[in-house]
C-alpha cells in the first residue's frame, strides 16, 4: 500500500479512498488537480489496485482499514478532517472510524453499497461463490458497457482492469459474511451520497434505519454512481458544503 499526499502546506486535511476496480489516479486524478491548492490531500493506492505495486494483492476490507489507520496515526496524530470514501472506499472508511485512535470531522460515502451474501455454513460455498463474483467482474472490466448502463453512469475511464483474479476473490470472500458498521457514521460528522440512478439506492435507505444511525443523506438528480468524480469543481463545492455541515437532508441537481 502507497500514500500520495499534495498540498502539504495546506488546512484542512483530505482522506480520499477509491472504490473497487479502480484506483487513486483513475478516480481522483481531477479532483486532486482542482483541490490541492486548498486541502492537504492524502490519495490511498489502496492493495490489489495499485499499478506500482502488481504484486500485491487486496485481503480484506478490514486488513485494508488496519493499514490505512497505522498510517494516519503514525503521521497525523490519528486526526484528519475530512475522509472521502467512494464505493468500497465508504466501507473502509466506516472500519477506520471506528479505531479509536482515529479522529475523523466529517466522513462522506459517495456511492455506499450494501452487498449481502446469505449466511454461508461451511467453507467450500464461500469459496465457489466468491470465485464466481470474481470471474463476473473480470467478465465486465472486458464489457464495461453494459455495466456502465446497469450504474447508470459511463465509468469505464475510472476501471482499473488489471486487477487480479485473486484481489477480487479475496475481497468477495472477506465479505461472507460481513457486518456493517453502521454505528460508525455516528462517530463523524457523516454524510452519505448517491446519484439518483443507482440502482442500490433504495436498498440502502430501506436498510439503514435513520432514526437509530447517524447520517445525513444527499442524492444528486440525474446522475449515477461517482458521477462528481467526473466534475471536479462540483465535487470540490458539495465537499466544503458538508465540512461547513447541512442544515437538513437536501436533493441537489
Amino acid at each position: 500500500m502507497k500514500y500520495f499526499e499534495f498540498g502539504q502546506e495546506n488546512e484542512p486535511t483530505l482522506l480520499l479512498l477509491h472504490g473497487a476496480d479502480t484506483t487513486w489516479q483513475l478516480s481522483f486524478s481531477r479532483l486532486i488537480e482542482a483541490a490541492k491548492t486548498k486541502y492537504h490531500i492524502i490519495a490511498v493506492a489502496e492493495d490489489g489496485f495499485n499499478p506500482d505495486e502488481p504484486d500485491v494483492q487486496a485481503t480484506s476490507v478490514t486488513d485494508e482499514a488496519r493499514k490505512i489507520a497505522e498510517y494516519l496515526v503514525r503521521h497525523f496524530g490519528g486526526r484528519i478532517d475530512i475522509i472521502l470514501g467512494e464505493s468500497l472506499g465508504g466501507m473502509i472508511m466506516t472500519e477506520i472510524l471506528l479505531d479509536p485512535r482515529i479522529k475523523v470531522h466529517t466522513a462522506i460515502a459517495d456511492g455506499f453499497t450494501i452487498l449481502e451474501y446469505p449466511p454461508f455454513k461451511h467453507d467450500l460455498p464461500k469459496r465457489i461463490t466468491a470465485g464466481m463474483l470474481a470471474d463476473v467482474q473480470l467478465f465486465g472490466f472486458r464489457h464495461m458497457g453494459l455495466f456502465s448502463r446497469l450504474l447508470g453512469e459511463d465509468i469505464d475511464s475510472m476501471i482499473y482492469k488489471e486487477a487480479s483474479r485473486t484481489t477480487l476473490y479475496n475481497l468477495e470472500y472477506s465479505m461472507m459474511p460481513y457486518r456493517y458498521k453502521y454505528e460508525a457514521f455516528g462517530l463523524a460528522d457523516s454524510y452519505i451520497w448517491h446519484g439518483e440512478k443507482e440502482p442500490g439506492l433504495r436498498h440502502v435507505l430501506k436498510k439503514i434505519d435513520r432514526s437509530k444511525y447517524h447520517f445525513k443523506h444527499k442524492v444528486f438528480l440525474n446522475r449515477g454512481r461517482g458521477s462528481l468524480l467526473l466534475e471536479p469543481e462540483r465535487l470540490m463545492h458539495e465537499i466544503a458544503l458538508a465540512y461547513r455541515g447541512y442544515d437538513k437532508d437536501y436533493r441537489a441537481r
